[in-house]
């Protein structure tokens, strides 16, 4: 899985999830830097326990949400929604297109004389 986020500035960010507990928070110690006045110094963590990703809060004081209810531990799913702070993580399967990306694809491919059907019938098949 990765955690995909934006930055005040716009720019988006991402970290892959590993065997390794992941931090995040304000704190320049915590694994995953959040510039979030809202968020803790080491506001929530994530680990791996039996072969699935566990979130939990760090007694931040705003608390942590997941798929916007207020949690203490949760395991974490593709699609959920992480919220630290003002902050929105989402959480991806490593390799997965952004929206932006497949639509882009989709037009080149489109350019290059694929018709709409033939691009679905792929997209289908490839899933």
């Amino acid at each position: 899985m990765i955690l995909k986020y934006n930055k005040p500035d716009g720019s988006k960010q991402a970290f892959p999830l590993s065997d390794k507990p992941v931090t995040i928070g304000r704190s320049p110690k915590a694994d995953i830097v959040l510039e979030d006045e809202r968020a803790s110094r080491l506001h929530c963590g994530i680990r791996l326990i039996d072969d699935e990703y566990h979130v939990k809060d760090l007694a931040s004081k705003n608390g942590t949400y997941l798929n916007d209810e207020r949690i203490e531990a949760d395991v974490l799913k593709v699609g959920d929604k992480i919220r630290v702070g003002g902050t929105v993580i989402t959480v991806e399967k490593e390799g997965s297109q952004g929206t932006t990306t497949a639509l882009t694809e989709m037009q080149e491919a489109m350019k290059g004389g694929k018709g709409y059907d033939t691009i679905l019938k792929e997209i289908v098949k490839g899933s």
